[in-house]
């Protein structure tokens, strides 16, 4: 029994490594390609064409639509946790029916799809002048991802005694030092798991900015992959370079880190 056990989770193991690994090869195979030529996912290249990746940059504007990117990159992670750390403590320390139905809305926004109020926010965003600028898609990005770090903070906040609150409050601590001295300090294995969260939804986002920021010259690099595609044909080689050049630093990152995440995860949501 338990050998069958091991090899059924091996088998599903290598499935899944295979799901992963088959579409990095082909995005790699094809960037390396000669571009004169049409592409061809399951053949190696005779030789490398690494100025795919030049012309990707080039072609691709990918430095500025970076620049972009990481705006609204570090401004939707900056206001998501901000108000999810806030909103997380406040309903640990309200009314528990209050908390409860505060918090059941702030749940429908992991059941709910993202584009339901899509038509809504384009109409505020515009009455606001927020309509093409970082800071009106940061805010859109913000209300449709801050249901997780919530709930991960509320999770986590009631594994934390109240009196360590009560023994900081005795020895003269306002509200505000409470908070930030000794409170938020301990929160940093669940704020490092939804900066990671939140920044890859937002670097990986397609469907707001192509929404919320249509000159070409506000795209972030989801967006900008469409500059690949005429009229009549698509540059597959420089489009494959450039979607391995957005995809490769947020891959080696969770790579890395994935261990501190599923860490992040478990700690905010099984405890209590």
């Amino acid at each position: 029994m338990n050998r069958a056990k091991k090899i059924s989770s091996y088998g599903m193991a290598l499935c899944a490594m295979v799901v992963i690994l088959v579409p990095l090869f082909v995005l790699a195979t094809v960037s390396l390609q000669n571009p004169a030529t049409g592409p061809n996912p399951l053949k190696l290249p005779d030789s490398f064409y690494w100025s795919n990746y030049a012309e990707a940059i080039e072609k691709g504007r990918l430095l500025l639509y970076f620049g972009n990117s990481m705006t609204v990159l570090v401004l939707t992670t900056s206001i998501t946790l901000l108000a999810s750390v806030l909103a997380g403590y406040a309903l640990r320390h309200g009314k528990p029916w209050k908390a409860d139905l505060i918090f059941t809305f702030f749940l429908m926004g992991l059941i709910l799809p993202g584009f339901a109020g899509t038509i809504q926010s384009f109409l505020l965003l515009r009455e606001l002048s927020l309509l093409n600028t970082h800071i009106g898609l940061s805010i859109v990005q913000t209300a449709g991802g801050m249901a997780l770090p919530i709930f991960l903070y509320l999770q986590f906040f009631r594994t934390v005694p109240l009196e360590i609150e009560e023994a900081a409050v005795i020895d003269g601590c306002s509200s505000v030092k409470l908070f930030w001295k000794v409170v938020f300090p301990l929160t940093l294995p669940v704020t490092s798991t939804c900066v990671i969260i939140i920044a890859l939804n937002s670097w990986n986002d397609f469907f707001n900015p192509l929404v919320y920021l249509p000159s070409p010259d506000m795209r972030t690099l989801p967006t900008g992959l469409m500059a690949f595609r005429m009229q009549y044909s698509t540059e597959w080689q420089q489009l494959f370079a450039a979607a391995v050049l957005i995809a490769a630093p947020f891959t080696l990152l969770y790579v890395f880190i994935q261990r501190y995440i599923i860490k992040g995860l478990v700690g905010g949501a099984v405890k209590g």
